[in-house]
């Protein structure tokens, strides 16, 4: 279930199953695995966006429609630059 959540299609996860199965996924010994060194560095605080300014009069016209797994976000008016930018900003954080 979560190789399908993630967008890998049943039978490739199969034939991989298969091949691990099978020593075809074995390293040919040519080659030894090795991890290498990870560094975390955290962002600094002075992140924080600017807040978007919305316009008083929002046309009726429709201009973004995001459908997601939670539901649909429909958005009318202009979407600036900073708007965008917030949006998939907020979306990002959200996945964690």
């Amino acid at each position: 279930q979560i190789a399908r959540e993630n967008g890998i299609n049943d039978n490739l996860l199969f034939n991989w199953r298969h091949l691990w199965r099978n020593g075809g996924l074995q390293p040919t010994g040519e080659h030894e695995t090795s991890l290498l060194p990870v560094t975390l560095t955290p962002e600094p605080d002075n992140k924080i966006p600017a807040p978007v300014q919305i316009p008083e009069q929002m046309p009726d016209s429709l201009c973004c429609e995001l459908v997601l797994s939670a539901g649909t976000l429909r958005l009318k008016g202009e979407l600036t630059p900073a708007l965008l930018q917030t949006l998939i900003r907020e979306m990002k954080g959200s996945s964690h």
